[in-house]
């Protein structure tokens, strides 16, 4: 027989706790269609032509109920994905952890561009490298993501050439979440800036 604890029959028994985690996650998914759309103007203002391959005329907005046990949803755009070469730039929402914004490039695009971001950031304050050898992970846990100022250039090099993949991120508090569009700017710019 199962044994329920006195909080899991509250929590069970409560109807509102869902409605407003699905209100949340509805009003997170069109947080992310605001995020897509600065994203596109900051591409079109600053006249920055990423390679033609990358999707650059609409992102595509993923949502699960179970990344470590907890719900999600995330924003890829701009985005290329094939086996080998990823260049994305997710924005993810993490039920009772963060919003992060991340830069992933992987085969080709970590070989072009991954040692410019390298230089570009290697100062940064309050943006992790990613040191996994898994590029799937988004906690901002010591053995996945570090801050780059404690890291060093020579071992985000490293990473770069021994992993073929280098992923570079910020993270805010659930409570940033009105913030969003206006705190994607100015890393995206960088990044692209870095790149281009």
């Amino acid at each position: 027989m199962a044994l329920f604890s006195l909080q899991e029959l509250d929590i069970a028994n409560d109807p509102y706790i869902l409605l407003i985690k699905n209100r949340v996650m509805e009003k997170v998914n069109g947080l992310m269609g605001e995020l897509e759309k600065e994203i596109h103007q900051l591409l079109q203002n600053e006249g920055l032509n990423l390679p033609e391959e990358i999707n650059t005329l609409h992102g595509k907005i993923s949502k699960g109920e179970n990344y470590k046990h907890l719900p999600y949803m995330m924003l890829d755009y701009p985005a290329y994905f094939t086996k080998q070469d990823i260049f994305a730039f997710r924005s993810m929402f993490y039920w009772g952890h963060f919003i992060s914004f991340t830069i992933h490039l992987q085969g080709k695009y970590n070989d072009r561009y991954g040692l410019r971001l390298i230089d570009e950031f290697s100062e940064t304050e309050e943006v992790y490298f990613c040191v996994n050898s898994n590029p799937w992970e988004y906690i901002y846990h010591p053995n996945n993501y570090q801050l780059i100022t404690e890291l060093g250039k020579k071992r985000m090099i490293h990473h770069h050439k021994e992993n073929g993949f280098i992923k570079l991120s910020i993270c805010f508090p659930i409570s940033s979440l009105p913030d969003a569009p206006q705190l994607i700017n100015p890393f995206f710019k960088e990044i692209i800036q870095a790149i281009l």
